[in-house]
């Protein structure tokens, strides 16, 4: 008995699938983070360099910043390319370089990195340059010490060898003794390590050079074509290495690529692996066990989410049908994965969603790999004015500020009641009941559409009727249904007494003619087989009048058609409103709620001490140890980037109600793992046909790890830790996935490919074209070429920065306060490296600021946009093969021509009709017809008018004969649009049968084109008959 209870306890412990899975993610990010550049700048290419001169000075002065150079080329150059890459590189301020290569590892031995460091920012100060840090604590660079102390496969002994070193990394500013013990400890347990003497001993050097100039003075706009110079090739300087390691005194900033995975992820996962597997139950990790188990949960069929009608959502922002089926899914399921395609509302959906948990009284968790991503959500959210909505974690100086914002939660500062007018009444049920409302006015509408067709249908029977009844013998004025009936019933006592004879059949017969002359005012009938038949077929077209009049009646009685889209469209704008001040007085309440309860109060003063404590270990210890719920009643929706969580939040399980992965895509999943452990439930938003998350490791590498932990076949096709990402497990878990389907971001020609080529026309597009403009264009350069050593194709370069260069002008001449934001994209990382350099020397750096203009790959774009994107493909007659497979690669292909919002322009040195079959060339061929059909509708040769019935032309020639612009059958979104009016707004043509087939409602089809920004008005059959003045004036009356 006793064995059998060990034995369970035991499986709980250890026969977990999760552990398993902890263990090789563990085991996949130690590898990574082994092979990682950081500990030798030179093994990436991209990586950057100055070193300063002389004594350092930031940190040991604690200085706010210290003045450099400013007409230093290097350092200029280095300013520059920080601003261009923002994205996915970041500049860091390093002291004490760990140098030279190490004779006890024979694999990735050579070190050229900064022992210490912090993130910095460079500045132009006047004809100073200032170098600003960007935190307050130093940073060891474990990752390169761990490489270097890493003698044999004992991880435990290179912890411990780590931490006592971490207990002497000195703080700001660094004296001579903080600095002697930090060296003298690094010694002591790294012996192999040198010190050097002096600060000019085992020196380094930097790795820019004389910039890659083609530029020898500015462009005015007149010289451009003859500034441009072939670049000179320049051979390296061979260096001596040196064959040991040494710690140098020097000082650089540094630009590197931002780290994706940090020591957090590594101890947290080990942290989950230890876990009993009940713990995993209150997590979002749960769906993976309970998957694996083979639970009798995923044999249960699904829930039609459909069917869920008592659903109401609280969102402060305009909401499509896709977005509002994220919110009630992850209402009703435990695991959701959400595609969102470019420029559909990733951010809109989780802010939205964040909203509505939150006015539910739910915390939530939105984490990605990116700051921007992380950022975006919580700024929305904290613009909707709800107070203490969102705690944006993570960030430079977040705990000081944190401590702050509690300080003042907590004194007498914070006017909770402030604007309470507005909001004291309003609850979740004020919510339902608007909803109801609204559902059941679009409900009317449709009922109103259905009773127009209705009496079209019914006013074409009655007037083939009437031709084939001819004259009117014995009903000539419109009969009540009880009249009808009554006549209908004395033709049958006439019809039976017709056959009979005897005083009680003459009577029936008198009492019965009586009644009908009195109700038809007839002075005589005679009661006669022809006469009957007359008058039933008199009767029948009574009764069919009748019934076009009750048609209407029910018409009138269920409301007026325009005046119910109107209050549609007020309830619309009001349900924002409402949202907002749901939001506001549910977080007022709460946190009154909080501020009542003594106990959690201690609980906020602990917090708010311990956030800025210079004690490290105290503040992580208070973190895990103190009751975190009240921080969470304070803050319900806590912002942060994946490799910062673990220095932001405990690991406990559960803690946030919903967890919300943005760009999963992008992320991995070892880092995405504390996040779910941390949630009960999770929504995963990202996009598998965009760019995926990169991983470096060795395919050996994690096969060995998958067998070493069991993970069985099948799952070793999901859980690939180099080529899965978050959203690529999650779309596997996912009961309950949806498609975000309405684009906002791009004018149709620029998405209209992507949506066909990737998405299956999936796609609404909900902005509005230019017909006037040309959107797409291919601009070819007829004598480019590219280099031999590398992918730069020059005369292509000198072609988009003229391009560029008339583009700003343009923009500055006529739109100087309002500038239009510029991008430009190459496949090819030499391209994009010449490009940098051109631009900086033909536009000044307040211009690139000024016009958001930034240079890269499709990565360095993945999540973001421009007005105006510029594409150097860079492929010519003389380009490699592998460049035109490399280029059509899906998801990068998908990124860069989906960037634009308002015109892309494409450079291509090589003949369209040469290139071969594969996504490039089906590009170049859809802009090719979508120029040709631009010019073909602009003189006139293509009729765009669509007509889907004969009231739709009548119409339409009435408005144009009104000096109006119409297109029938407008694309709208996907839809198509009965008459499009000066491109404006849109008439819908009711009560008539369509050519073309709509398969949405007609509230749906009007609320998702007045989203896509047209006001809809409709004209109804019936009403056009009556008078066709007075339904054009109610039409085209000023909005």
């Amino acid at each position: 008995m006793l064995q059998e209870a060990s034995r369970a306890i035991n499986s709980a412990f250890n026969n977990s699938f999760i552990k398993k899975l902890s263990q090789y993610l563990h085991d996949c990010v130690r590898e990574e983070v082994k092979s990682s550049t950081f500990r030798n700048l030179k093994g990436d290419k991209d990586n950057k360099w100055i070193f300063l001169k002389g004594e350092e000075q930031l940190f040991s002065t604690g200085a706010e910043y210290i003045s450099l150079d400013g007409s230093d080329p290097k350092l200029t150059e280095l300013m520059i390319q920080s601003d261009l890459g923002q994205k996915d590189k970041y500049l860091i301020y390093g002291y004490l370089f760990l140098v030279g290569k190490s004779s006890k590892s024979k694999r990735q031995n050579e070190f050229l990195t900064p022992l210490l460091y912090m993130p910095c920012k460079l500045e132009r100060n006047g004809v100073n340059i200032n170098c600003l840090p960007l935190d307050e604590v130093l940073s060891l660079n474990t990752g390169a010490l761990a490489a270097l102390m890493r003698k044999n496969d004992d991880e435990d002994e290179v912890d411990l060898l780590l931490e006592g070193i971490l207990d002497v990394v000195p703080d700001l500013p660094i004296t001579q003794d903080k600095l002697n013990i930090f060296l003298t400890t690094l010694k002591s347990l790294v012996p192999e390590i040198e010190i050097a003497s002096n600060i000019d001993e085992y020196k380094e050097e930097d790795n820019i050079t004389k910039a890659k100039d083609f530029y020898k003075e500015k462009i005015d706009g007149e010289n451009l074509d003859e500034i441009i110079e072939e670049e000179e090739n320049e051979q390296a300087k061979q260096k001596m290495k040196l064959e040991k390691v040494a710690v140098t005194y020097q000082s650089a900033i540094i630009l590197t690529k931002r780290p994706s995975v940090t020591a957090g992820v590594l101890h947290e996962l080990t942290q989950i692996a230890e876990k009993p597997s009940g713990t995993y139950r209150e997590t979002a990790l749960n769906i993976i066990n309970e998957e694996y188990a083979q639970s009798k949960e995923k044999s249960v069929p699904l829930k039609d989410m459909n069917k869920i009608t008592d659903f109401y959502p609280i969102t402060p922002l305009s909401l499509s049908d896709s977005q509002l089926q994220v919110i009630k899914n992850i209402d009703n399921s435990k695991f959701v994965a959400v595609q969102g395609p470019p420029g559909t509302g990733k951010s809109q959906t989780i802010v939205n969603l964040v909203a509505h948990l939150v006015a539910n009284g739910k915390t939530v968790l939105v984490a990605s790999r990116m700051d921007k991503a992380v950022d975006v959500v919580a700024e929305r959210l904290n613009d909707l004015g709800a107070s203490h909505m969102a705690l944006r974690a993570g960030r430079l100086n977040y705990q000081r500020q944190l401590s702050e914002e509690l300080n003042n939660l907590l004194s007498q500062n914070a006017d909770l009641d402030e604007d309470v007018e507005d909001i004291l009444l309003v609850d979740t049920k004020d919510m339902k009941d608007h909803l109801d409302m609204l559902k059941n006015m679009e409900m009317k509408s449709e009922t109103i559409i259905k009773l127009e067709k209705d009496w079209h249908d019914k006013l074409l029977e009655v007037e083939e009727q009437e031709k084939l009844l001819g004259k009117k013998e014995f009903i000539k004025k419109s009969l009540k249904k009880g009249e009808i009936d009554i006549v209908a019933g004395i033709i049958k006592i006439l019809e039976s007494n017709m056959e009979k004879a005897g005083f009680i059949s003459k009577i029936a017969n008198f009492t019965s003619l009586g009644q009908l002359k009195k109700i038809l005012n007839l002075k005589d009938f005679e009661v006669d087989y022809e006469n009957l038949g007359k008058l039933k077929q008199e009767l029948d077209f009574a009764n069919m009048e009748w019934s076009l009049r009750k048609i209407e009646a029910d018409i009138q009685k269920t409301g007026n058609l325009h005046m119910l889209s109107e209050q549609i469209r007020t309830m619309k704008r009001k349900q924002k409103s409402l949202a907002i001040n749901i939001l506001k007085n549910k977080r007022r309440e709460a946190l009154k709620s909080l501020l009542r309860d003594e106990n959690k109060r201690r609980r906020l003063k602990v917090h708010a001490k311990s956030l800025v404590t210079n004690r490290k270990r105290l503040q992580t210890n208070i973190l895990e140890e103190e009751d975190f719920r009240p921080l969470l009643e304070a803050f319900p929706c806590w912002c942060v980037t994946t490799y910062a969580v673990s220095d932001s939040l405990p690991l406990k399980p559960g803690m946030f109600d919903v967890a919300i992965i943005d760009e999963a895509s992008q992320c991995d999943i070892a880092s995405c793992f504390p996040i779910l452990f941390r949630a009960k439930r999770a929504v995963i938003v990202g996009d598998d046909k965009q760019l995926p998350h990169l991983s470096f490791l060795e395919k050996a590498k994690e096969q060995s790890f998958l067998s070493q932990y069991g993970i069985p076949d099948k799952y070793q096709l999901m859980w690939r830790f180099r080529t899965n990402s978050m959203f690529d497990l999650a779309d596997y878990y996912s009961m309950n996935s949806v498609m975000l389907d309405e684009h906002f971001r791009s004018l149709p020609p620029i998405i209209n490919f992507s949506n066909h080529e990737f998405y299956n026309d999936r796609i609404r597009v909900m902005r509005k074209d230019k017909s006037d403009e040309k959107v797409l264009e291919l601009v070819e350069v007829l004598d480019g070429k590219v280099d031999f050593d590398a992918t730069r194709n020059l005369p292509e370069i000198e072609a988009v920065v003229k391009r560029l260069h008339e583009i700003i002008i343009e923009d500055e001449r006529q739109n100087p306060d309002n500038p239009v934001s510029v991008g430009i994209i190459s496949p090819f990382r030499a391209q994009v490296e010449q490009l940098k350099v051109s631009v900086s020397k033909v536009l000044s750096d307040y211009m690139i600021k000024k016009h958001q203009i930034e240079i890269g790959t499709a990565h360095t774009f993945q999540g973001d946009e421009r007005d105006i994107m510029l594409i150097s493909w860079a492929i010519a007659d003389n380009s490699y093969n592998q460049s035109l497979i490399f280029l059509q690669k899906p998801n990068l292909f998908n990124v860069a021509i989906t960037r634009g919002r308002n015109k892309v322009i494409n450079f291509i040195s090589r003949n369209p009709r040469e290139l071969p079959e594969g996504h490039f060339r089906n590009y170049v061929s859809y802009m090719q017809l979508y120029q040709d059909r631009k010019q073909a509708m602009l003189s006139g040769e293509i009729d765009e008018n669509i007509y889907k019935n004969s009231l739709e032309r009548e119409v339409a020639e009435k408005i144009r004969e009104l000096d109006h612009k119409v297109v029938a059958g407008a694309d709208i979104a996907g839809l198509s649009a009965d008459l499009l009016v000066d491109d404006k707004f849109v008439i819908e043509i009711d009560g008539l049968d369509d050519k073309i087939k709509s398969h949405i409602s007609n509230m749906k089809k009007q609320a998702i084109i007045e989203r896509s920004g047209y006001k809809v008005k409709r004209i109804t059959y019936r009403e056009w008959q009556y008078s066709p003045k007075a339904c054009l004036d109610r039409v085209l009356i000023e909005n």
